[in-house]
């Protein structure tokens, strides 16, 4: 019976190389080399994918390659326009948000993911000229929403006073989730440059999960390389690559299927 294996790709158009027959020169090269064992093969492709496909006479072995080169080219471009768009609504945060209180000092990506629902991020230390700290208490900025927060974790019910354990415990909890005065914000009165703020981060963060996307893509060309060169040194039977719909659902998604006949 025959056997198969379907991987979906990101593109059928790399595949297409698979079409394209080796030189005489190559094919004498190939046959003047010994064909490598089923484990040898197998690990040249999980290395490399289509070097097994090579070792072994396959002209599919072009398919691998250029699936591995696409993806990897889509994960640098996707990477770079990513870090590009980062950049730009970095710019606009420190330019149209930020207090600029001291130099610019550049926040974790949790502080901008806050930057784009938060209209502003309140005071850190609402009373600098008391002594200690004075923790933001209006619970519609960032700030007074973690000294709620913090409050409701710590205080249980009462209202201790400052140098209580309860007290203390809290205000620790509040330093370590507050923005502190280099990193405060307030987008009021500038809600086209909050909305231009949010494409941006969104758009970043949707170029990283498409890179991230084409490392899976990496990984399944891997894996299935080293599987077909594996059983394709095993089996004595021809093997076909076909691209193209399932011909159970000749209307969905292009894929690349692999399929082996032993001989009988």
């Amino acid at each position: 019976m025959p056997s198969s294996a379907r991987v979906p790709l990101a593109t059928a158009l790399a595949a297409l190389a698979a079409l394209c027959a080796p030189t005489p020169a190559r094919a004498q090269w190939l046959t003047s080399q010994a064909a490598p064992s089923p484990a040898g093969a197998a690990a040249r492709s999980l290395v490399l994918p289509g070097w097994g496909q090579r070792a072994l006479g396959q002209r599919r072995s072009l398919a691998y390659a250029a699936v591995e080169a696409v993806a990897w080219g889509f994960w640098v471009e996707r990477r770079r326009k990513g870090a590009d768009l980062r950049e730009g609504y970095r710019d606009l945060a420190w330019s149209a948000a930020r207090l600029r209180i001291g130099a610019r000092e550049d926040g974790p990506w949790p502080y901008y993911e806050a930057l784009s629902k938060w209209t502003r991020s309140g005071a850190f230390d609402r009373d600098p000229s008391a002594p200690g700290l004075q923790p933001e208490e209006n619970p519609a900025t960032f700030n007074g929403s973690a000294w709620a927060l913090a409050r409701q974790l710590h205080f249980r019910g009462g209202t201790p006073a400052p140098g209580d354990p309860a007290w203390e415990a809290a205000l620790a909890w509040y330093r370590g989730h507050a923005y502190g005065e280099a990193l405060l914000w307030d987008w009021t009165g500038r809600s086209q440059e909050l909305a231009e703020y949010q494409r941006l981060i969104h758009e970043s963060d949707d170029r990283f999960r498409q890179a991230t996307a084409a490392l899976g893509v990496v990984l399944a060309n891997h894996l299935l390389a080293g599987t077909d060169a594996f059983v394709s040194a095993r089996l004595s039977g021809p093997a076909q690559l076909r691209v193209g719909p399932s011909p159970d659902a000749p209307l969905g998604p292009v894929s690349l299927t692999l399929r082996w006949a032993p001989a009988r």
